[in-house]
């Protein structure tokens, strides 16, 4: 097991931009060259770490670590607390925690920070060594925090990445049974988590989803041949003229006839 070397409190306190940055709209830019955790008081400002931004609000935690480049549009009041730690577990986790950490208890850090504030002014043995549990706790729950965060990144990227092949399989097999039994099948899903998935994801069932890349399939072909309605029914994947006609007109408010009359403005087909 790693040993867990305690880190180092450099400053704690308040931070508010109305009293240093008075009238500006941005603080200057600067690399950080420790620890830097700060709970937000108030649902204003944005935070620039690296390349990355955020919101400022008080239930988003902000953790920026040594080296990087770190601004923010103001105003900005936070409590906060900067400190070194340059080796060991607690400096691993630290590293490896997003720089802004949606935080469920924005209270519980709040007490935190302010319990540290207090006793690292104190400056006894005793407060030492609160100061540190402090610390351990904070980090702790952090810890978690992160990892939902990271978990819920990874959902995502999951599902957009299920999605993704959704799609491409409808687009490539137009013709095909593109029913929701039938997809769910062909990419090993349930049908009732690929509904709720797809929706949740585009905001369209995935048979309406269809039926709109079946139209728009139609469109190229009724401007683009001489197809008859029959034919162009049959290669979008549609189960006769009729119910062609019916979506068509449904979808875009006039038949597939009189469209094609509108865009050519001269015949029938």
């Amino acid at each position: 097991m790693q040993d867990i070397i305690l880190p180092e409190i450099i400053a704690s306190g308040i931070y508010n931009s109305r009293i240093i940055y008075k009238n500006k709209a941005f603080s200057q830019k600067r690399t950080t060259t420790m620890f830097e955790i700060e709970i937000p008081v108030d649902d204003e400002g944005v935070s620039f770490i690296d390349d990355d931004n955020c919101p400022v609000n008080a239930n988003t935690l902000i953790c920026a670590k040594p080296n990087q480049i770190r601004h923010s549009k103001l105003p900005f009041t936070c409590y906060y607390i900067h400190f070194q730690s340059t080796s060991g577990i607690l400096f691993d986790k630290l590293m490896n925690f997003p720089n802004f950490i949606p935080v469920t208890n924005h209270e519980y850090y709040l007490r935190i920070l302010k319990k540290i504030m207090q006793h690292n002014n104190d400056g006894s043995d005793s407060d030492y060594i609160i100061i540190q549990s402090l610390i351990l706790d904070l980090i702790y729950n952090l810890e978690k925090e992160s990892k939902k965060l990271i978990n819920k990144k990874n959902a995502t990227s999951s599902n957009k990445e299920i999605v993704d092949r959704v799609i491409k399989y409808i687009k490539n097999n137009i013709t095909e049974d593109l029913s929701l039994e039938g997809i769910s099948k062909h990419i090993s899903l349930s049908p009732v988590y690929l509904h709720n998935l797809f929706k949740a994801s585009t905001g369209k069932t995935l048979r309406d989803f269809v039926e709109e890349q079946r139209i728009k399939k139609a469109i190229n072909l009724l401007t683009s041949t001489d197809y008859t309605l029959t034919k162009i029914a049959y290669e979008c994947g549609f189960s006769s003229q009729s119910y062609f006609s019916y979506a068509f007109k449904r979808k875009m408010k006039t038949t597939p006839r009189e469209y094609v009359k509108k865009v050519y403005g001269q015949y029938d087909v």
